[in-house]
């Protein structure tokens, strides 16, 4: 029996050159790559703090009296990453922590004297930070990307090593549409962005 490889050419997802989200989808049956719109890059995002987070398989294993397998019962993972975005721009708490924009002209100056003239202020911590949209994560050659077409995303302030960051948990929600899965790796053959 001639043996030969499953995989012709293997193809590594290594190390992340960006995020990029994109507008919300109003009607996953019908959403299609078309559907994502507006892509955004998120960024700089802080060394090491992309984590993979999602959850393995699970495997509950029914035995009979003598500790012989009868069967198991297999229940899906999840597909999961976090990061620390070090921007905490008047857009990204808007955008992440459910923020809203607050009336420049009514906030007194806080950095010396003066009407308060060009300044801006974001209110947060009112809302649920939750939004739900489009996010791909492309590998270190932007070649190739693994996109959550519907992705649960909550954030929080987090500090570390002196620099306030915005801390995403993004979690992939279930898609099964003929365009859309819960999880598409895209092979782009040449720099995607």
């Amino acid at each position: 029996m001639a043996i030969s490889n499953l995989d012709t050419a293997q193809a590594l997802f290594v190390g992340q050159g960006d995020l990029i989200i994109f507008d919300e989808i109003n009607n996953y049956a019908t959403a299609n790559f078309a559907s994502l719109v507006n892509p955004k890059s998120l960024g700089q995002v802080v060394e090491d703090s992309t984590n993979w987070t999602g959850d393995d398989v699970s495997v509950d294993e029914i035995r009979d009296e003598q500790g012989d397998l009868i069967t198991a019962t297999v229940g899906a993972g999840t597909l999961a990453f976090e990061c620390d975005l070090a921007s905490t721009s008047q857009t990204m708490i808007q955008t992440f922590l459910k923020g809203a924009a607050l009336a420049g002209s009514a906030i007194p100056s806080v950095f010396g004297s003066g009407s308060g003239t060009g300044v801006t202020a974001t209110g947060f911590g009112t809302e649920l930070p939750v939004v739900v949209r489009p996010i791909a994560w492309l590998n270190d050659e932007k070649k190739r990307l693994i996109i959550f077409p519907k992705a649960k995303i909550t954030a929080n302030l987090s500090n570390s090593d002196k620099l306030m960051r915005v801390h995403l948990n993004v979690l992939a929600e279930y898609v099964d549409t003929t365009n859309l899965k819960t999880a598409v790796i895209v092979d782009a053959g040449k720099a995607a962005v």
